[in-house]
């Protein structure tokens, strides 16, 4: 194994970002006299599987022709909100509301194949956080749920399936963002939990995973206040004594991305990058703008250079790497096979409508009724209302179809409203027949959420159906409603789950994988 000279070592252990669909300047510099360790794909670089085949391909020629190892490509496919390439598979709660390792290993699968033939070799999924506070704003249905028995069991069911695919799974975000009640997006979280908690609950899944061959796992930007009051990507106690010394894992570690305000407001990026290194990390991702990826490279550089990090400690990382790399990576190009044609999915070697039915099938076996009153679910003979956020209010991106045109393709007289942030319930027609709320709430519903559903339910009374289509807890702040479905997503195939469900055309199949707190616990469901 060639490892580079000590002028070599800090760009291989560094990921960027960029905007766009082809590669640009900047990002070919750095491979060429850098030889940048990889690129991390996000939905503002994907317009098809096919277009996302010919740039992985771009990528990696740029680093044959500086002499440079094969490029890491990722993407986050989690499934459910969080999927770069779109397959439409169900998210982790799904699936942990089917309570299936098997749809969760073939859940894994699918996104593998589809990641290994558009070139992505390295898979940041699963999310193996167990979702155990209700207000936990940006995990929520990204987990399988709030067991960390269920996590480990479906998250290492998931990267079985993403290896037999032959792409490295990355379980994140160790040791566990899943109590936190902050999105480190935005602010660094701070858990009080000493380590003998974090063995019971939060440490659980990763262990497993580890035990089980897991080549990768991604860091929480997570301050675990009782070992340190740094994030837990710079923390030693946690990356070289639990992880390295304690568990043995000689995978790779990534970091989450350094432009986080957890680190980047705390410490900063370039000051992140070395502390992260020292702590037991290999890779950093130096996400955002140019100017932070040059913080992060400037500061490593520099702490090479003043014998801050050794070179013993960095070759260490390339040794990971290059494992990894030797592993997913192919040697003469992105993807093996023929080139990816426009067909998009089918050609990029997942069947489109194989997926499809697959998709339709876990989402059938997730969706939950949580509570039903009489006469109301399956909807009985009459006019339906739906009524949804403005499109505005829901998550970006969200312009698919909605539940009312569900509804209406099983032959059911629905109405859409579509209710714009703010709006009181006055404002929604005083009409006869069932009224469905949908809401999509992350984390602890907005007052005007609330405050929306109350005056719904005072008009509307048992004739008020509430489904869920964002965190399964929104039945916590309005305990009297009567009816409450559950998609734990709005993927199409959770909406059309849900409209089966209401139409009476299907039974509903799923288990809460979480408790609503002071109503439900984990379990409860299928109440037809």
């Amino acid at each position: 194994m060639n490892l580079p000279a000590a002028e070599g070592l800090v760009g291989p252990l560094v990921m960027v970002d960029f905007a766009g669909r082809s590669p640009p300047p900047r990002v070919s510099h750095l491979i060429a006299r850098r030889h940048l360790g990889g690129v991390v794909l996000f939905p503002k670089n994907v317009e098809s599987a096919a277009q996302v085949a010919h740039l992985c391909r771009e990528l990696q020629e740029l680093a044959r022709q500086a002499g440079a190892p094969p490029l890491v490509i990722a993407m986050d496919q989690e499934g459910g909100a969080v999927e770069r390439l779109p397959l439409g598979l169900p998210g982790a709660m799904a699936l942990g509301a089917t309570g299936s390792a098997a749809l969760a290993e073939e859940a894994g699968g699918l996104a593998g194949r589809a990641l290994r033939a558009a070139g992505c070799a390295v898979n940041f999924a699963p999310v193996l956080d167990v979702n155990s506070n209700p207000e936990n704003p940006v995990i929520g249905i990204r987990s399988f749920g709030e067991d960390p028995e269920l996590v480990a069991r479906l998250g290492c069911a998931f990267a079985r399936g993403l290896r037999r695919a032959g792409v490295a799974a990355t379980g994140k975000h160790f040791p566990g963002h899943g109590d936190a009640d902050q999105d480190s997006h935005l602010d660094l979280p701070l858990v009080g939990h000493g380590l003998e908690r974090l063995e019971a609950l939060e440490l659980l899944p990763f262990r497993r995973a580890v035990q089980q061959g897991l080549p990768a796992l991604m860091t929480a930007h997570v301050a675990f206040t009782a070992l340190s009051p740094l994030p837990a990507t710079l923390c030693p106690p946690l990356l070289e004594g639990v992880l390295r010394r304690k568990w043995g894992f000689d995978g790779v570690v990534f970091t989450d991305a350094l432009s986080m305000a957890a680190v980047r407001d705390h410490v900063g990026a370039g000051t992140a990058a070395v502390l992260a290194l020292l702590a037991g990390a290999d890779v950093l991702l130096a996400l955002g703008e140019e100017d932070l990826q040059e913080e992060v490279f400037g500061a490593v550089d520099r702490a090479l250079a003043e014998g801050v990090l050794s070179v013993a400690r960095l070759r260490q990382s390339h040794q990971r790497l290059q494992r990894l790399r030797a592993a997913v990576c192919p040697p003469a190009g992105p993807a093996e096979g023929p080139a990816v044609g426009e067909a998009g999915a089918e050609e990029a070697g997942v069947d489109e409508t194989t997926v499809r039915a697959r998709a339709e099938e876990m989402a059938a076996l997730a969706v939950t009724l949580v509570r039903r009153g009489p006469g109301t679910v399956p909807l009985p003979d009459g006019p339906v209302l739906v009524v949804t956020p403005a499109p505005g209010e829901l998550p970006a991106g969200d312009a698919g179809p909605t539940l009312g045109e569900m509804l209406r393709e099983l032959h059911r007289p629905a109405r859409d409203l579509r209710l714009p942030l703010g709006a009181g319930w006055d404002g929604a027609p005083q009409e006869r027949g069932i009224v469905i709320l949908v809401t999509c709430s992350r984390g602890r519903p907005s007052p005007w959420h609330v405050e929306l559903v109350r005056r719904a339910q005072q008009v509307h009374g048992d004739r008020l159906v509430l489904v869920a289509t964002g965190t399964p807890y929104d039945l916590a702040a309005t305990p009297t409603v009567s009816n409450y479905l559950v998609t734990y997503g709005r993927e199409p195939v959770l909406l059309r789950a849900a409209a089966r469900v209401l139409a009476g055309a299907s039974p509903p199949r799923g288990r809460l994988p979480v408790t609503i707190p002071g109503l439900h616990p984990a379990g409860t469901g299928i109440v037809w």
